[in-house]
């Protein structure tokens, strides 16, 4: 498998796990069909959409018809199931939001070393694949992105990314496998509360 193939693979798992995890946000915050979809969609093509433009490109989810098909898809299986009564449990949001960060994450950093950018762009990119979404949801969902609060998803991406991106010059799938497990690991392991970045200020964390 080509670096343009576990991009494209890469992709396709962020966007249906994101998907997922935005539908779950919206059905808590009691959205509309419409808003549900929405959310789902935006959270699953946002961070990628970022990532193109600055790359200097057509974000892939306006040509791309399958990435498209992928976050509908995703998200319109979420509606269903939230409406026929299931409830998403949080650690299974947690290992969604953890899978999709790690291929992001990867995405980002795989894409900038096929653009011929160094490991400081590299970093950038996974960060902002991996994180864009998630915080259009957040913002969308009238609350504070998780990101900037508890999770150590940005963290987990900067790291996970930054090792796909050396051991890409390596062994390109390894360096997926890699660099997608380690964020995934990193994620998790922040939503357990098992390692917290030093935060500011007193108190006790604001409700989502």
């Amino acid at each position: 498998m080509d670096l343009a193939e576990l991009v494209l693979l890469a992709d396709r798992v962020g966007i249906v796990a994101f998907a997922i995890a935005g539908v779950a946000v919206g059905v808590r915050r009691r959205m509309d069909l419409f808003g549900l979809l929405a959310i789902g969609m935006l959270a699953a093509i946002g961070g990628g959409a970022v990532r193109d433009v600055l790359l200097g490109d057509l974000p892939r989810a306006l040509t791309r018809t399958d990435y498209l098909a992928f976050a509908a898809g995703a998200a319109v299986l979420a509606i269903v199931a939230a409406w026929l009564g299931w409830r998403w449990p949080d650690r299974l949001l947690a290992l969604a939001d953890a899978i999709g960060t790690g291929a992001f994450a990867v995405a980002g950093a795989l894409l900038a070393r096929e653009a011929g950018l160094d490991w400081p762009a590299a970093v950038v990119l996974a960060i902002l694949t991996a994180t864009g979404g998630a915080v259009l949801r957040d913002v969308l969902a009238n609350r504070i992105p998780r990101t900037f609060r508890t999770d150590l998803n940005a963290t987990a991406a900067g790291v996970g990314g930054l090792v796909a991106f050396f051991v890409a010059g390596e062994d390109e799938a390894v360096a997926a496998a890699a660099g997608a497990g380690l964020t995934a690991v990193l994620s998790l392991a922040g939503y357990a509360g098992l390692i917290r970045l030093p935060r500011m200020g007193s108190g006790a964390n604001p409700s989502d």
